[in-house]
């Protein structure tokens, strides 16, 4: 049986770094897997997973499409404009265009599905409804970086972020506007934190200057953290690389929960005695080369290692996978980890008491 789930009051005291009643390091996006993952291993790794605890409840609402819309939703309520390239499942991730070109933005902006419909909650309330006495997560990924390049290609928005900046501008006006819809929608729904994600960073630097995220992106997602902390939700953000240089931009925009404090492109137990205290670390393990290559013994050491380095008195420490879990994981490693987590979590808030 997996241990006892935290409560409401247990978790926020986590997330807002309040200390006392924190019986055990928590978890939350542990059970990260790549979609191969979960095919290679099956029933083994369900039963895994199944037998381990999660102690956030994750919400959902019914997103837009990218080329059709999903059913139940308007026919509109999609991301496209243009039809679905005939070789677009045949491009790489990155260069997949849902519209053909950043030319085309001005005409987006003024297709852009609306998130507002109280009926595309239905799901998130109900599962919040069901766990009264649980910390529930309203989930809405792909922020303003991301959603951009997803929908008009990476080349592109880089392209468009130096050239067009005023376009640009007007393009992640529209996502904030956007977003803002969907955190009131989940806070309404019964969410007490918003996790949305923006990688900027890539495995050695940030993948554009500090000067252009401070000019472009930084006023609009203080807006963010503004609206999700009036609606009554703390606002967790997923930002993969080597991002430690902007941290402190996140702490004073406000943003309260970071993941994945990504081993190897960031020193984590640098980032831990700079900002411990400051922001809540959703820290993820290793999972680029310790899952997939170290021994059970050396996940052991670095699950225990991860924990000790973000978990402090006051809390501020929830464990993660710091991305997808991949299929050339051994499923003794992700047990490993899964386990050792779990019971060292424990073990560790015992000394507090």
């Amino acid at each position: 049986m997996p241990a006892r789930p935290l409560t409401l009051d247990q978790m926020k005291r986590v997330v807002e770094r309040r200390g006392g009643d924190i019986p055990r390091v928590p978890m939350f996006w542990h059970k990260f897997y790549n979609q191969g993952t979960v095919d290679k291993y099956g029933q083994a790794l369900r039963d895994l997973s199944g037998s381990i605890v999660d102690d956030c409840i994750s919400l959902y609402y019914l997103a837009p499409g990218d080329f059709e819309a999903p059913e139940g939703a308007p026919s509109d309520y999609k991301w496209a404009i243009e039809p679905k390239p005939p070789d677009y499942d045949r491009r790489g991730y990155t260069s997949r265009q849902v519209v053909s070109s950043t030319e085309l933005i001005d005409k987006f902006i003024e297709a852009m599905p609306d998130p507002s419909n109280p009926a595309y909650y239905a799901g998130a309330r109900e599962a919040a409804q069901k766990n009264p006495n649980r910390y529930c997560v309203g989930w809405d990924f792909f922020c303003l970086f991301e959603r951009a390049w997803f929908l008009f290609g990476m080349e592109q928005i880089l392209c468009e972020t130096l050239l067009n900046p005023r376009r640009m501008k007007r393009l992640l006006r529209a996502f904030t506007d956007y977003h803002k819809k969907a955190m009131t929608g989940l806070a309404a729904a019964g969410a007490h934190a918003y996790f949305t994600s923006d990688d900027l960073g890539g495995q050695t630097t940030l993948l554009m200057s500090h000067k252009v995220l401070r000019e472009l992106f930084f006023p609009f997602y203080e807006e963010l953290v503004d609206h999700c902390h009036r609606v009554g939700m703390s606002f967790w953000f997923h930002c993969d690389g080597a991002v430690d240089s902007i941290f402190d931009d996140f702490i004073a925009l406000g943003m309260d929960v970071q993941h994945p404090i990504q081993a190897g492109p960031m020193d984590q137990a640098a980032t831990a005695k700079k900002y411990g205290g400051k922001m809540t670390f959703l820290a993820g393990l290793d999972v680029q080369d310790l899952l997939p290559r170290g021994t059970v013994d050396d996940v052991v050491a670095g699950t225990k290692r991860l924990i000790d380095t973000f978990d402090t008195e006051e809390g501020g420490c929830i464990v993660a996978a710091s991305n997808g879990i991949m299929p050339e994981t051994p499923l003794e490693n992700i047990e490993a980890f899964l386990k050792t987590a779990e019971a060292y979590g424990a073990e560790r808030r015992r000394r507090y008491r």
